[in-house]
């Protein structure tokens, strides 16, 4: 009875606990815009950008040649990239 009754007591313990750390995300309030774009020198770039829809900004924005764009990739320090 007595491990029952702590057993009882830490799930009500449990359930008064503020959540504060867990943050819900909310779906659709991030938008991915995707643009193509070719430099002086014949090189074909592609643009990812991250737009929050709520305030309007700029998330992230990230600019990468086209023959790097699949994975796996060599990063910038020569390392092999497999996942981002």
């Amino acid at each position: 009875m007595n491990k029952k009754f702590i057993m009882i007591l830490i799930l009500l313990v449990s359930f008064l606990i503020p959540k504060d750390e867990m943050v819900e995300a909310e779906a659709g309030r991030y938008q991915l815009a995707v643009s193509i774009y070719q430099s002086k020198k014949g090189i074909t770039y592609i643009v990812e950008t991250v737009l929050d829809t709520k305030t309007g900004k700029i998330v992230t924005r990230r600019k990468k040649k086209a023959s790097r764009y699949k994975l796996p990739y060599k990063g910038s320090r020569g390392k092999m990239i497999y996942e981002e």
